[in-house]
């Protein structure tokens, strides 16, 4: 919802959604560098280029943790592990980010997901 408001306020400043003076508006300026390597396409769907946004601003907040040596230094050494991962609230969808693509994937079946949302008796 955050990344959707923030992308609704870049085509149509007037409206923003979001205060700058705000915390979730401070918050949501994290994205600015993702946004701006990340284009809407000509005529593509609000939904669709939030949802590429929101995964860019994934793999942005991934590079800013490297930026902290002590992240580096414990990653190189191995003792810790950075993982990205897409939450999408409406579909209650989780999608893990492929460190050597970059291309967020399903951690789970759909047959799966959907045989935990069944009821239990």
């Amino acid at each position: 919802g955050g990344v959707r408001a923030y992308a609704e306020g870049e085509l149509d400043p007037y409206q923003r959604p979001l205060s700058p003076g705000d915390f979730i508006g401070k918050w949501m300026t994290l994205i600015e560098p993702a946004a701006h390597n990340t284009p809407m396409l000509p005529n593509e769907d609000i939904g669709l280029y939030s949802e590429r946004l929101a995964e860019a601003s994934v793999r942005q907040s991934l590079m800013n943790l490297r930026t902290f040596p002590c992240v580096k230094t414990l990653e190189e050494k191995g003792r810790l592990a950075l993982h990205g991962a897409f939450f999408d609230v409406m579909s209650g969808k989780l999608r893990a980010m492929d460190p050597a693509t970059g291309a967020f994937n399903p951690i789970a079946a759909e047959s799966h997901a959907a045989a935990l949302s069944q009821p239990r008796f």
